[in-house]
C-alpha cells in the first residue's frame, strides 16, 4: 500500500500541503502503466540479459526554452515524488499485462514486476518554481536500470506539461504587471480533464491569481473566481419576470425593492451620462437585479451582451453574426443604401461582390496640391472644375431628379458631386445623406438602432453621395427635413465619412472626391466588422453601463457595494476607458469615491500579445480572464523534455549525433549558478561530480559544451547550488513547499535574471557552460565514440 495513503503527520514531507483542503491527493490516473509500451518490452529484454543489478543514470532536460523567450519555470516535482512514492503494479495490472504483452514472456518476470518500487531509486532535482535553462537538467534519477527506465515517460509527462504551463503563466504575469489581477478560465477549453486541472494549478504557481476551475481550488486551495455567462442575462426578456425585487438592507433590515430603485437611478444617471433608458436592455436590468439580490455582496455584471434596440445576442461569435447572407440586411426602402445603380452590386457590409477600386491616374492626381479655396487651386483641378460648371449649367435643375442639387445662393460654387459642405452653404435637398460630426475620440455620435431618422442641422458637416449611388429617392418625411437610414447603412457612412474626415492630406484631390463612392466599396469589406464594433460600443454605455451602475446605486442605497463588470467582447481598450470614465463620473455626481474603483475584467481570447497592444493603448482593465491561449499555450503546445541515460555501471555514456544540438552532456553531473556584482545571475555551470565546487571570490573558466573558441573567466559573488536529493532509501527526502510557497519561489527566481533575459522581443539568451574538466571529458568521448571514416 502506498504510503500516500497513511495519514501523514504534520512533519512529514507531504505536509506543507496541510492547507489543502484534500492533502492527500494522488491523481489516480499517475501509475505506472502510465507509460509507453516499448518501456516495459526494454523492461523484460533487460531482466532477461541478466541486467536486474545494472546501475544507471538518467538526466531529464530540455534542449530549447519555450514560447521564443530565454528562460522556463520547473514545474511537477511533487507529482513526479507522489508517483515514486505510489509506484506498484497492482494484481489486476499485472493481469492486464499478461495479454498485452507479446506472448513468451516468462511468468518469473511478472513475479519480478509485482515486487518492484522504487525504493533503491534517488532522484535529485532542482527547487520546483526555480528558472531553468536549456541543456541543464531538470532531475537527475539513479538506481536498478529497469526501473529507472521504466519511470521515463512518466516522469517527462509530469514535467513536460507542468513547466510548460507554469513558463506560459509566468510570462502573462510579467506583461500584465504585478498590479493587474489573471484568472485562468480555460478548463473548457482545455486537453481534457486531466489537463484543466493541471493547468489551474500550474497557471497559480506561474502567477495568475485565480482560477473558475472548481476542483482545482478544492484540491489545491487556488481562489475560485467567476462572474455569469450571457445565457444568465438572455435568460430574462423583461422586468415582469423578476419573482423576487426586494432585498433587506446590510445594516438596518429595512427592505426596499430594488428594481424600483434601480430604475430611479437609472433615470437619475442617464442624464449624466447622456443617454436615453429607451435604449437599454428591459431583459438585461432585470437580470441584473436578479443577480445582483441573489448575491448583493459579489455583484460583477456581464455587460455587453445585448445590441439593444434589436436584442441580438453580441456577446458570442455566432454563425448568425458571421454569414454574410443574413448577418447585415439593408432594408431596400433604407435612404441611405448605397448601390451601383449600374452593375446592381451592393456595396454594403452584406455584400461581397464589389467593383475594384479605380487606379490612380498619375496625369490626373495633384498630390494634395489643391487648397479648400477656389483661388488656389492647381491649373488642372481649375480647368475640370470649369468643365464641371458648365457641365452642369446645361442641365437643368429638375426637382423630380436626384441628379442636382438645390444650393442657397450664398453658396459661389455648386458643391462638387461628394463633398464636406461649409457651414455658410444653405440647405441640402432630402436624398442626401447626413452624417453628424464625429466625436473627440473619433467616433461618430450616433444612436444605435436599426431605423433612425436623421435631421438637418446647421453647422453640422454634411456628406453629399450622389444619386448615382443611390438605387431610388429617399422617402419624403411629411414635410420636415429628415430622412430615415437603417443603422448598417449608419455605421458605413461613419466610416466613409471618418475616411474623408482623416484624410485631408490626400482627400482633397480631385481622384479621392470622384472615387469616393469606389472607396467604400473596399472599405466594405471591412465595414461588417467595424459595425459590430461601432455597436458594442454603443449598446456597452447605452445598455449594459446604465444598468450595472443603475444596479449598484440601488445596491448602494441597501448598504452594499459592487465588484465591477466584465466585457467579453469590442474594443477592450476603448471599452475599458469608456467604463472607467463612466464610474469616475458617477463617483462625482453621486458623491461616491468607492465607485471609480469599481473592478473592470476583460475576457475574449486574450493572449499575451494582447495584452502587449491594451498596454500601449492606456487600457483601464483590472483584470484578465484568460482561457485558450493560456491552457493550451498555443504559441508552443510541447516543451520537449527528454530523458536521456548518460552513466552506467559508473561507466558514461554520450549520445551521439549529427546536430550538434542532440549531443548528451555524459556522466553524472552537478549544477551550480553562478552570481555577478550586480546580484544578478550570470551563468549555470555544469561539473563532473568528482569536481570541487566553484568558489566566490575564486576564478572559474567557463566553457561552452561544444564550440571551443567560446570560453570565459567568471568570478562569482555568490554560488548556489542547484541539485537537492528529493528522493531516496524510499521516502521523500525534504518537505515540501505548499503551492503559495512554489509561487512565490518563481517570482523570486525570475527576479535574480536580468531584464534583457525577461524581455518579451529579442531577450538575450542566458549562458549555459560546463567546467574545463568536463569539456575535456565531453570531446574526448566524442573523439572515442564516433567512427572514423575511410576515402576511397
Amino acid at each position: 500500500m502506498s504510503s500516500l495513503n497513511r495519514e501523514l503527520s504534520e512533519d512529514s514531507a507531504f505536509a506543507a500541503g496541510r492547507n489543502s483542503w484534500n492533502r492527500h491527493y494522488h491523481n489516480s490516473v499517475v501509475q505506472p502503466l502510465l507509460t509507453d509500451l516499448y518501456q516495459i518490452t526494454m523492461a523484460y529484454a533487460y531482466w532477461k540479459s541478466g541486467k536486474i543489478d545494472d546501475h544507471a543514470v538518467f538526466d531529464l532536460f530540455f534542449r530549447t526554452n519555450p514560447f521564443q523567450g530565454e528562460f522556463t519555470i520547473f514545474a511537477g516535482l511533487e507529482e513526479c515524488l507522489k508517483f515514486l512514492d505510489s509506484f506498484h503494479y497492482s494484481e489486476t495490472d499485472i493481469e492486464y499485462l499478461k495479454h498485452a504483452l507479446p506472448q513468451g514472456i516468462e511468468d518469473e518476470f511478472f513475479d519480478y514486476l509485482s515486487q518492484l518500487t522504487a525504493k533503491d531509486v534517488t532522484l535529485y532535482a532542482i527547487e520546483e518554481g526555480s528558472v531553468a535553462f536549456p541543456r541543464v537538467p531538470l532531475i537527475k534519477v539513479a538506481g536498478p536500470l529497469i526501473i529507472v527506465q521504466l519511470l521515463e515517460t512518466t516522469l517527462l509527462t509530469l514535467v513536460n506539461y507542468a513547466s510548460l504551463m507554469a513558463t506560459n503563466a509566468a510570462r502573462y504575469r510579467m506583461v500584465a504587471g504585478k498590479h493587474i489581477h489573471l484568472l485562468e478560465f480555460g478548463l473548457r477549453r482545455a486537453q481534457g480533464p486531466d489537463g484543466g486541472l493541471s493547468a489551474s494549478k500550474y497557471s497559480y504557481i506561474g502567477g495568475f491569481d485565480g482560477t473558475s476551475n472548481v476542483l482545482a481550488g478544492k484540491l489545491f486551495n487556488i481562489p475560485v473566481k467567476g462572474t455569469h455567462a450571457h445565457a444568465y442575462i438572455t435568460s430574462f426578456t423583461g422586468i415582469d419576470e423578476l419573482k423576487t425585487r426586494v432585498l433587506l438592507h446590510k445594516e438596518d433590515g429595512t427592505s426596499r425593492d430594488l428594481l424600483e430603485l434601480a430604475m430611479e437611478h437609472r433615470a437619475a444617471i442617464a442624464s449624466v451620462l447622456d443617454v436615453s433608458t429607451d435604449e437599454s436592455s428591459e431583459g438585461e436590468l432585470a437580470a441584473m437585479v436578479s443577480f445582483a439580490i441573489a448575491f448583493p455582496d459579489g455583484f460583477m455584471a456581464l455587460v455587453d451582451t445585448y445590441d439593444v434596440k434589436s436584442d441580438k445576442f453580441l456577446g458570442e461569435a455566432t454563425e448568425e453574426l458571421c454569414d454574410p447572407t443574413d448577418s447585415v440586411v439593408c432594408d431596400p426602402m433604407c435612404a441611405g443604401r448605397l448601390l451601383d445603380l449600374e452593375n446592381e452590386e451592393s456595396i454594403h457590409p452584406s455584400g461581397v461582390t464589389c467593383n475594384p477600386l479605380p487606379e490612380i491616374p498619375e496625369e490626373e492626381c495633384c498630390n494634395g496640391c489643391c487648397a479648400d479655396d477656389e483661388e488656389s487651386r492647381c491649373a488642372q483641378h481649375a480647368e475640370s472644375a470649369v468643365e464641371e460648371e458648365a457641365a452642369q449649367t446645361e442641365e437643368q435643375p429638375n426637382v423630380e431628379s436626384n441628379e442636382v442639387q438645390e444650393v442657397d445662393e450664398s453658396c459661389p460654387d455648386p458643391p462638387p458631386s461628394i463633398t464636406v459642405e461649409d457651414e455658410e452653404c444653405g440647405p441640402v435637398e432630402e436624398s442626401e445623406l447626413i452624417v453628424k460630426a464625429s466625436d473627440e475620440n473619433g467616433n461618430e455620435d450616433i444612436e444605435d438602432q436599426n431605423v433612425r431618422k436623421v435631421a438637418d442641422a446647421e453647422g453640422e458637416e454634411l456628406i453629399d453621395l450622389e444619386a448615382e449611388n443611390l438605387t431610388e429617392e429617399a422617402p419624403e418625411a411629411d414635410g420636415e427635413d429628415e430622412i430615415t437610414r437603417c443603422a448598417n447603412c449608419e455605421a458605413l457612412n461613419t466610416m466613409i465619412h471618418h475616411l474623408k474626415s482623416v484624410g485631408k492630406s490626400f482627400s482633397r484631390t480631385c481622384w479621392l472626391e470622384g472615387h469616393l463612392a469606389d472607396i467604400s466599396r473596399i472599405v466594405s469589406h471591412i465595414a461588417l466588422v467595424s459595425y459590430y464594433d461601432l455597436t458594442s460600443l454603443h449598446h456597452l454605455s447605452r445598455s449594459g453601463l446604465l444598468n450595472f451602475c443603475a444596479v449598484a446605486l440601488a445596491l448602494n442605497d441597501q448598504g452594499y457595494r459592487a465588484i465591477g463588470i466584465r466585457i467579453d467582447s469590442g474594443d477592450l481598450a476603448y471599452l475599458s476607458c469608456l467604463a472607467r470614465e463612466t464610474f469616475e463620473r458617477i463617483a462625482e455626481r453621486f458623491k461616491l469615491p468607492w465607485f471609480s474603483k469599481l473592478t473592470i475584467v476583460a475576457s475574449n481570447d486574450i493572449n499575451e500579445d494582447t495584452i502587449l497592444s491594451l498596454n500601449e493603448q492606456g487600457h483601464k482593465i483590472d483584470c484578465f480572464g484568460i482561457g485558450t491561449h493560456l491552457v493550451t499555450c498555443q504559441r508552443q503546445p510541447a516543451l520537449g523534455c527528454v530523458y536521456k541515460m548518460v552513466e552506467i555501471n559508473n561507466q558514461p555514456r554520450i549520445k551521439l549525433s549529427q546536430d550538434v544540438g542532440k549531443v548528451t552532456m555524459p556522466g553524472s553531473k552537478n549544477v551550480f549558478r553562478l552570481y555577478g556584482a550586480d546580484g544578478h545571475a550570470l551563468i549555470d555551470l555544469l561539473q563532473r561530480v568528482d569536481e570541487n565546487p566553484p568558489e566566490v571570490g575564486q576564478k572559474v573558466l567557463c566553457r561552452h559544451p561544444f564550440q571551443e573558441s567560446k570560453r570565459a573567466y567568471v568570478i562569482p559573488t555568490q554560488v548556489e547550488p542547484l541539485y537537492r536529493v528529493y528522493w531516496t532509501e524510499g521516502r521523500v527526502a525534504q518537505v515540501l513547499p505548499s503551492l503559495e510557497e512554489v509561487r512565490e519561489r518563481v517570482q523570486a527566481s525570475l527576479r535574480t535574471l536580468r531584464q534583457d533575459h525577461k524581455r518579451t522581443l529579442n531577450p538575450t539568451p542566458y549562458k549555459v557552460a560546463v567546467s574545463d574538466n568536463l569539456y575535456n571529458f565531453i570531446h574526448e568521448l566524442w573523439l572515442q565514440n564516433a567512427p572514423i571514416g575511410e576515402l576511397s
